[in-house]
Formats: C-alpha cells, sequence, structure tokens
C-alpha cells in the first residue's frame, strides 16, 4: 500500500505540502538518470529547470538528496527510501488520468521482457499460444537480460524482466516465480561410472563453466557481481581440502554448456530445471557434494506500473508458463 510522503522535519506544518507533481517527476527522473542533463531530455525541460526543482525539495525535505560521486549523482539513504513510495503515487496518479483500458482481444501493445535463454525458449512458444487465442494485434519482444534491466524497467525499454535474485530491488516490484536449485552434469557414458559426485572427482574432472548473466543477479549496487556459476561454492568446497578446480571452458548460457558436456568428459553446474528439460538422455545429472541452497527466481517491473492492466494480464501469463505452479 502507498505511504503519505513525509517531510524530515516535522518542524514546517507547510513543509509536507509543498511538494508539487513536478518535484516529484524530477525526482524520480535524477534517481534514474544520475545527471541533471539526462534527466532534463527525459523531462523535456531545461537543465535550469531540474537544478531549481532540486534545490526546492532539498530545503521541503530537509536533506541533499544527491551528492556529486564517480558515477554521477548519488542518491543519498533519503532517497533510497522514498523512490519505491514516488513511483507507487505517480503509478497511482497515472493510472487515474489514463482513459485507456486494456482488452487483449483488442490491443495492438508490444511487451518487452527480459530473461535468460532458457526461459525465453519456455515463454517463447506460451507467449505466441496467447496471442492466437486472443485474435490481436498483440506482440511479445523477449530479450537477452544483462546488467541494465533495472535502469530498463524504470526507463519503461522493457516492462518485465526475470532474474535470479535474492531479495526485491529498490523501486521494483516483484513476484516470486519459483526457486532455481543446481546439479551437476556429466555424459550419460562418462568414465566416471556411476555412483554419488565427490569432492575429489570436482578437483579431477574439468568443468565447463556457466557466466552469470545465464543465472545469477546483483542485488545491490554495492555488491560485487558473482562473475561464473561456480565462482564462489565449488573454489570455497575444494579449497577446504586443498583442491582447486580445473577450468576449461566458460560459455554465456546452460544450453550451451549441456552441449559442451555432451561431447566431452567434462562436468558442468546447471540449474536443474534447464538440465532435466533440455539435457535429454545424453546427459547424467548428480547432487553436488557439498551443501547447496536454492536462489529464488523473481519476475520484476516498475512499481509506479502496478496498476498497468496489461502488465497485470501479461505477470498471469508469465506466472502460468514459468512458475512453480505453472
Amino acid at each position: 500500500m502507498f505511504t503519505a510522503l513525509t517531510p524530515a522535519s516535522s518542524s514546517s506544518p507547510s513543509a509536507a505540502g509543498g511538494l508539487q507533481l513536478h518535484q516529484l517527476r524530477t525526482l524520480d527522473a535524477l534517481y534514474q538518470e544520475r545527471s541533471v542533463t539526462a534527466a532534463a531530455r527525459r523531462l523535456f525541460i531545461t537543465p535550469s529547470a531540474v537544478s531549481h526543482n532540486l534545490r526546492k525539495l532539498r530545503a521541503t525535505l530537509g536533506d541533499e538528496l544527491f551528492r556529486r560521486g564517480p558515477h554521477g549523482m548519488e542518491p543519498t539513504e533519503r532517497v533510497d527510501d522514498l523512490i519505491p513510495q514516488i513511483r507507487e503515487a505517480l503509478g497511482i496518479l497515472d493510472h487515474a488520468l489514463s482513459v485507456r483500458r486494456f482488452d487483449p482481444g483488442d490491443s495492438d501493445r508490444r511487451f518487452r521482457i527480459s530473461c535468460l535463454l532458457s526461459l525465453r525458449m519456455e515463454l517463447a512458444p506460451m507467449l505466441a499460444a496467447a496471442v492466437e487465442d486472443a485474435g490481436s494485434a498483440i506482440s511479445f519482444d523477449l530479450r537477452q537480460i544483462d546488467d541494465s534491466f533495472e535502469a530498463d524497467l524504470e526507463s519503461e525499454r522493457a516492462d518485465l524482466a526475470i532474474a535470479t535474485v535474492d531479495r526485491p530491488l529498490p523501486g521494483l516490484s516483484s513476484t516470486l516465480l519459483r526457486h532455481e536449485d543446481v546439479v551437476f552434469a556429466v555424459r550419460a557414458d562418462h568414465p566416471r561410472g556411476s555412483g554419488p559426485l565427490t569432492i575429489a572427482e570436482l578437483a579431477h574432472w574439468r568443468h565447463v563453466d556457466i557466466r552469470a548473466t545465464d543465472f545469477y543477479r546483483a542485488t545491490a549496487r554495492d555488491r560485487p557481481v558473482k562473475e561464473t556459476m561456480e565462482h564462489a561454492e565449488i573454489a570455497r568446497s575444494l579449497a577446504e581440502h586443498g583442491l582447486t578446480p580445473r577450468i576449461g571452458i566458460i560459455v554465456p548460457d546452460t544450453l550451451s554448456a549441456l552441449e559442451v558436456v555432451k561431447a566431452t568428459d567434462m562436468i558442468a553446474l546447471c540449474p536443474r530445471r534447464v538440465a532435466e528439460t533440455h539435457g535429454g538422455p545424453a546427459i547424467r545429472l548428480l547432487a553436488p557434494p557439498y551443501r547447496t541452497s536454492s536462489t529464488p527466481m523473481r519476475l520484476m517491473w516498475s512499481v509506479r506500473r502496478d496498476r498497468d492492466e496489461g502488465l497485470r494480464w501479461l505477470r498471469g501469463l508469465v506466472e502460468r508458463a514459468v512458475g512453480d505452479s505453472g
């Protein structure tokens, strides 16, 4: 639920009422762009108008709001706390002022979804069938997710994003689709034979490693991004036994890793659902010989668009297609 915005200090009874709509849009644009000039372009106003609005906001809210940093204007904690409420408020207003209602049978919207290759393979047939069933001009644009997905959602360059993150992100609404577990994939006739996988085998056999963009996403700007699937867990487990992993090749996605596994003696740590769906009889799946934890996969969108009826319809399709209940 939307919580009313309040100033940092209650000493002035008129301070809360001093916030203007154009000032809130300026704050949102600055948070997205981290630049007065870029925010002005987004809002179709002059940079001096953005600076004027920022001065008014600072005076009203009693906070610096943004500081100069190495990557542009860095928001203060006060802004980080306010942005979700501001975006929800702007979304409510935009929805109230919109006279257009969404009808999947009478719409020509193009929905843009950023997600992984393996998810696109799950989603594409189902979404294509939905277009045919609706008998409308709706279309879908499925894209590879990358590190800009938060900015893409905030700027509406993307409507939805699906990524594995361990908690909701500031300024974004989300719903949990499912949890991803990991397994090791080996060739069905691998020379290792049968039996549980051991730590010694992890050090002996060469690995196919998968870049993080196919599984793991950073959840905060100040947290390091894990570069590959095996970056931490395997190295830590082997190090406890004085061993190190042997990486044979790094590939951009799980499907590529499975093809390498089928053709070589290499092993690969993969999301279980993808390996089960696309591995086939040529692949055998083995539990990791160390403790693992599942990672939540979330469907995300801008909080400003919570009441977008078209996105609500689309989210329902995606949840049925790739969620745990799908």
